[in-house]
């Protein structure tokens, strides 16, 4: 069942032409966003995946400090990379449990922890192939898998002279190489002038997801306002709780690896980006033209308040001015979720109804 529904409506309250009187907005909107945005950045995920693999393989068989060094900025880059696509919950990366096999977060219940455990521990053939590893649980796979096998070795961190380190790398590279066919898989699909984003591009009466392109443009004014819950609700509010007593640091994503940070800033700028190129407010009438701007003061805020952290997020969750930039920035993706969810689905004629992440 489709997770992801937007209600089409006439725009009442603001005196303007419903959303079905404006085929050409619409589509161009998602022109912009599939072609600028959608299709470029999984493309650069599939790379990223691409470097991280053969960052992987080289530490493994030579983890001398610079083949290190390396793979620390392989694994960031693929993160960041990451960020850029996650919040694009819906055609080929929700296919075959594409989504949890990339990164399986949030795992409130140490699912992915307990698993992996046991692989180890028993040396489980299956994980370290990736033909097979494909077919198991999603919380072996991908980049949260991952994370765990490369900054979680306690003691026996992969590329170790030991039969514990070595079945740790073969499973990370198993799990490095399937990442890259998930990846490059979705790219493909979405660059494939005959695939998904045909649907998209080109709706039509007979197709039951998209006959209309405002239908297409929900689809993806859907995606922003996912993104911006997901830092919200899910990356930062659940880590900060509501005084450092109920902070939960453990919670925060890609934390073993020191880049919590890293990521939440590259939720912002991808999410900033594919706004500004979708450029849902360009068209608006004159008394709805403040959007666009409102929106990139408030994406300038947020990045402001978290880009500069110079504190892991262990510390900063207890650290009072930390705490506040944080606590900040969660009140700037509120103001952007009101702005996206209120303000710009008004101008642009729809009411928002279930999301992505609804029922998760």
């Amino acid at each position: 069942m489709r997770r992801l529904t937007i209600l089409l409506a006439a725009l009442a309250v603001f005196g303007g032409p419903a959303i079905a009187d404006q085929p050409a907005r619409d589509a161009a909107i998602v022109a912009r966003a599939v072609d600028g945005y959608i299709r470029p950045a999984f493309a650069r995920f599939a790379a990223d995946t691409q470097r991280l693999e053969a960052a992987i393989t080289g530490f493994c068989g030579a983890p001398a400090p610079g083949a290190r060094q390396s793979l620390d900025t392989a694994f960031r880059s693929a993160v960041e990379g990451w960020s850029g696509v996650q919040f694009l919950r819906f055609g080929p990366l929700r296919e075959a449990n594409r989504l949890e096999r990339v990164a399986f977060w949030p795992d409130p219940k140490g699912v992915a922890l307990r698993q992996i455990r046991r692989a180890l521990a028993d040396r489980d053939p299956t994980v370290v192939d990736p033909e097979t590893l494909a077919g198991k649980s999603v919380a072996l796979q991908g980049l949260t898998a991952l994370e765990y096998l490369i900054y979680a070795g306690e003691g026996e961190p992969a590329g170790a002279a030991s039969d514990a380190g070595a079945f740790r790398c073969a499973h990370a590279v198993a799990a490095a190489r399937g990442l890259v066919a998930l990846a490059t898989a979705v790219a493909g699909e979405w660059t494939d002038p005959r695939g998904f984003a045909r649907r998209l591009l080109t709706p039509n009466a007979e197709d039951p997801l998209y006959r209309t392109h405002s239908e297409a443009m929900s689809e993806l004014h859907g995606a922003l306002v996912t993104g911006l819950q997901m830092v919200q609700d899910l990356k930062l509010k659940p880590v900060l709780g509501a005084d450092p007593n109920a902070a939960r640091p453990l919670a925060a994503p890609f934390r073993r690896a020191g880049l919590t940070m890293a990521a939440l800033t590259a939720d912002l700028r991808a999410l900033k980006s594919f706004a500004g190129t979708a450029a849902f407010a360009r068209s608006l009438p004159p008394e709805q033209d403040w959007l666009g701007g409102s929106m990139a003061f408030e994406f300038d805020q947020g990045l402001a308040a978290v880009a500069t952290m110079d504190l892991p997020i262990d510390e900063a969750v207890y650290d009072g001015a930390a705490r506040a930039r944080l606590g900040y920035a969660v009140v700037v993706l509120g103001h952007l979720r009101d702005l996206t969810q209120q303000d710009l689905a008004a101008a642009l004629g729809l009411t928002v109804g279930f999301n992505a992440l609804d029922g998760d």
